[in-house]
């Protein structure tokens, strides 16, 4: 599976240590100041993974300077740490390497139950809005009622007299993106803004924000809030009670049918992650959404079947192809779909290789992961990997000759691109734009056009000092076409960056545009 687990992966790893692990002692680890000598430790087994287990750690920057990184660091470690402040360092180092599969996560602190409940009643500053980030800058989308100053739309300029711009490359350097990329960065801070500001800048009580609205600026003092305790349920179930009988013949109907689409899968607003609809009353024109290439459940053979059955029956003419904020997934599920989009026989990767059969995540670890990690590690490798001139050759699916579906479309198709249109969705991207096949639209994606490093099971470990967490991609995934623009993603024809009116009217521009495109 080519996509990331992030939290995932942190949950199985967390899990299986508390196995092992009594809580108080993680506590402790966490809490505790870690002599420099304990943390040179933890640099030198992440510099040993990185550099003995992943093929690409020198695709974006040279042996050299990364010797000359992890060197300066451990030279920086001069006083006690703890496992954040240790974070805080090693993390931005990991980043250099600039593969998006591959970061260091921070373990949390494992409260009493007694905390997790005091804090679940509180609501922290930053939490108190919902927020977009356009082109660098943070828009305010919602907020607490309490703020009622505030309109929809105004922008944050500063938070504690930090310039926002100055904190979002501060964040921007913990996290990971393939190559030299900055829209993904961008897209993964909209999707953990919050999260990401509460570790970095701590997760205090009272923030300042400089408020900037037209010509205007204010200041707004924010402090933590207590939540309002729930509503009586007894009078949401007697409204319940009050519904007709046939509303509740048509959430009968509602559940019936969501069951039936269980292949489809279904997003956190209950809408299907895998959707076909034709826009106009001809069928000319068709939208196929694919928010992701992997979910519980999933049968893209199916969708995809039942699809371009209803598109050749339509006798469609334009396909648009919505793959935004489509972070990746099952690589099978791109290049089947592919089959779908072109009229003769293709390869979709390069057969690429790595030097060792085993990786070396398998030789340290924490407690007793590491032999669980050995174990898969072992079985995926003797399935994927086949030895060829003192090399390993990644044996993936895709990179032999493979012939079109009998049912493909030759129509024309627009493909909706943006930052979070990684790994799987941008390797798709790549092999639609080499063959000229697709007018792309929107923003260039977050995944890189020259391929990436990935895995469908991408293991993860703690340090045995610290317990910050290393997660680290495992093998090469080569579209069978490369460009001369290093470490980028493939650009859209047409550029199209929503803006805050945009978001806040709930307007799709790139639909706008190839819909307006096709009338004309």
């Amino acid at each position: 599976m080519i996509k990331k687990f992030r939290f995932f992966l942190l949950f199985l790893g967390l899990s299986f240590c508390l196995a092992c692990v009594n809580t108080k002692k993680i506590n402790h680890i966490l809490t505790k100041k870690h002599e420099p000598a304990e943390l040179i430790k933890d640099v030198d087994l992440t510099y040993k993974f990185l550099t003995k287990g992943h093929p690409g750690v020198y695709w974006y920057i040279d042996k050299q300077k990364l010797d000359f990184k992890f060197d300066s660091l451990k030279k920086s470690l001069t006083t006690p740490l703890t496992t954040k402040e240790f974070y805080l360092k090693l993390a931005p180092l990991v980043t250099e390497i600039k593969c998006g599969h591959t970061q260091m996560i921070l373990t949390s602190k494992f409260e009493s139950k007694k905390e997790k409940d005091s804090l679940a009643q509180l609501i922290k500053p930053i939490k108190q809005f919902d927020l977009k980030i356009i082109k660098e800058k943070l828009y305010i989308t919602s907020f607490n009622k309490k703020h009622n100053q505030l309109k929809k739309g105004d922008e944050i300029v500063s938070i504690n007299d930090i310039k926002f711009k100055n904190i979002y490359d501060s964040l921007a350097n913990y996290i990971t993106t393939d190559g030299y990329n900055k829209t993904h960065k961008t897209f993964t801070l909209n999707k953990g803004f919050k999260s990401y500001f509460s570790v970095i800048y701590d997760d205090i009580d009272t923030l300042d924000f400089k408020i900037k609205r037209a010509d205007s600026i204010f200041n707004l003092k924010v402090i933590t809030l207590k939540k309002e305790k729930n509503k009586d349920i007894s009078k949401q179930d007697t409204t319940i009670k009050k519904l007709s009988k046939d509303s509740l013949l048509a959430f009968k109907k509602i559940d019936k049918e969501r069951k039936k689409a269980k292949y489809k899968g279904f997003d956190e607003f209950k809408k299907p992650i895998l959707d076909l609809k034709f826009l106009e009353k001809d069928s000319s024109t068709a939208l196929l959404k694919i928010k992701s290439f992997s979910f519980p459940k999933a049968n893209f053979k199916r969708f995809y079947d039942e699809s371009f059955s209803a598109i050749k029956k339509g006798k469609t003419k334009n396909l648009i192809i919505d793959l935004r904020d489509n972070t990746g997934g099952y690589s099978y599920a791109v290049v089947d779909l592919f089959s779908y989009l072109v009229d003769k026989e293709f390869i979709f990767y390069k057969k690429s290789e790595v030097n060792n059969k085993f990786n070396s995540y398998w030789e340290g670890g924490y407690g007793k992961s590491r032999y669980l990690m050995g174990f898969k590690l072992f079985i995926l490798s003797s399935k994927l990997l086949k030895k060829e001139n003192e090399k390993y050759k990644v044996q993936s699916y895709g990179n032999k000759l493979k012939k079109t579906n009998s049912n493909h479309y030759d129509g024309k198709i627009f493909v909706l691109i943006n930052g979070g249109t990684f790994s799987a969705s941008s390797l798709l991207s790549s092999n639609l734009k080499q063959l000229n096949r697709a007018t792309f639209v929107g923003e260039e994606t977050g995944g890189a056009f020259n391929g990436c490093v990935a895995s469908f099971s991408m293991p993860g470990i703690f340090m045995p000092k610290s317990l910050v967490y290393l997660k680290m991609a495992l093998y090469p995934y080569i579209p069978n076409v490369q460009i001369d623009t290093i470490g980028r993603g493939i650009f859209p024809d047409v550029e199209i960056t929503p803006t805050i009116e945009d978001v806040l009217a709930g307007k799709d521009k790139e639909l706008e545009w190839v819909l307006k495109n096709i009338k004309n």
